[in-house]
């Protein structure tokens, strides 16, 4: 395979990994942000954001892997439904790994709260 055939498949490898990077690190901003309009701008404020924003963001990290894998191939909502323990545990544990992309970027957003705060002062 010569050079000119091999670009576009690189640059959809590329994609491939890329996109769904930059939604996990997305998605963690924003709901970090959205916790954070709600919560006291005190340093428990800032415990809870944290650990509320890690809860949401694992949680909506497994459900888009169940979505993507259930795009991919329809036969994984029957499993779903046959093995839901088993399914849920495994989309856990893939929203779990998944904090390596997510984790640094909801662990920035915290830790910049206080700049944003409009009546506290850190």
């Amino acid at each position: 395979m010569n050079a000119r055939h091999s670009a576009p498949i690189l640059i959809l490898m590329i994609l491939q990994l890329l996109l769904p990077v930059l939604a996990l690190m997305l998605v963690a901003a924003l709901v970090t942000r959205g916790v954070e309009a709600l919560v006291p701008e005190s340093l428990g404020g800032l415990a809870a954001t944290t650990v509320i924003s890690a809860l949401l963001v694992w949680l909506l990290t497994a459900a888009g892997f169940a979505a993507l894998y259930t795009i991919k191939d329809a036969k994984v909502w029957e499993l779903l439904g046959q093995a839901p323990r088993a399914s849920l545990g495994y989309f856990l544990r893939l929203g779990a790994s998944a904090v390596l992309i997510w984790g640094p970027v909801l662990l920035l957003v915290v830790s910049t709260a206080p700049r944003r705060w409009k009546t506290a002062v850190w």
